[in-house]
């Protein structure tokens, strides 16, 4: 009679190989994937940033004679500093919105992965410092200043940095580019209310998706936006925004 071993038999080299294959293959499909889902979420977020941010500016905008913040108005803003962080103060000071977590995507390029609690320092009662922390960061969006609620309901008022003037999102998004997400798109919050996903703005003017102000199209952001004396595009890091501010362009 055969004597059975008391110990089980153990996988084989071939078998451990086999494991090892598939599980290699598992994780090329699953990790893909995940991160994914995991941008597309963080992208839902930021969208809510975007809207919280433009309602919070339509909000100044109730108390300020219907201006929303403008870091050129004259006379000039009690907040000092780079106009695109005063921007965000004038909403911070006035209540509308304190948070500076909203200004900021976690999977922006330009992250270092801390993102600042609040937009002013809290030590300063008259609310007229900017926090440290905030100023030291890149705002994941652009802001645009001087605009009032009487513009159309077509006017950006915050997008997503790294549009160019041609329609398109800098599709750099290793880190030495300007946008967000790449040259997956970006986000545009209107006056009138949403928030609207690009991938771009169109080839051309007259396939754009922007409106101006004589009720012609555009692909260029600065075009959507009323020219006046004090209304600027703020931004840090990106191509059309800037921090003194970038002024809008006459319609075609």
């Amino acid at each position: 009679m055969q004597k059975l071993s008391r110990y089980p038999r153990g996988f084989t080299l071939i078998e451990l190989l086999t494991v090892i294959a598939i599980i290699g293959i598992l994780a090329a499909i699953i990790i893909p994937t995940v991160g994914t889902v995991r941008d597309k979420a963080q992208r839902a977020v930021d969208a809510n940033n975007l809207r919280e941010i433009a309602k919070a500016a339509m909000i100044y905008a109730a108390d300020n004679n219907d201006r929303l913040p403008d870091p050129n108005s004259s006379p000039a803003p009690s907040i000092t500093g780079e106009k695109v962080y005063v921007w965000a103060g004038l909403l911070a000071k006035s209540g509308a919105l304190t948070d500076g977590s909203l200004y900021f995507s976690k999977t922006d390029p330009k992250s270092d992965g801390t993102i600042p609690a609040l937009v002013l320092d809290g030590a300063d009662s008259s609310k007229n410092t900017l926090n440290a922390d905030f100023t030291a960061k890149t705002p994941s969006i652009e802001m645009v200043g001087g605009l009032k609620m009487s513009d159309p309901a077509t006017t950006p008022v915050a997008f997503t940095r790294g549009l160019a003037t041609d329609g398109k999102w800098d599709n750099n998004s290793d880190g030495n580019g300007t946008s967000v997400y790449g040259e997956i798109g970006g986000y545009i919050a209107f006056l009138g209310g949403n928030v609207q996903f690009y991938q771009d703005l169109g080839a051309t003017a007259a396939t754009g998706k922007l409106t101006q102000g004589n009720g012609k199209l555009t692909n260029n952001i600065l075009q959507a936006i009323p020219r006046t004396s004090t209304q600027r595009v703020y931004g840090k890091g990106g191509t059309i925004g800037t921090s003194a501010g970038t002024p809008p362009v006459a319609p075609n």
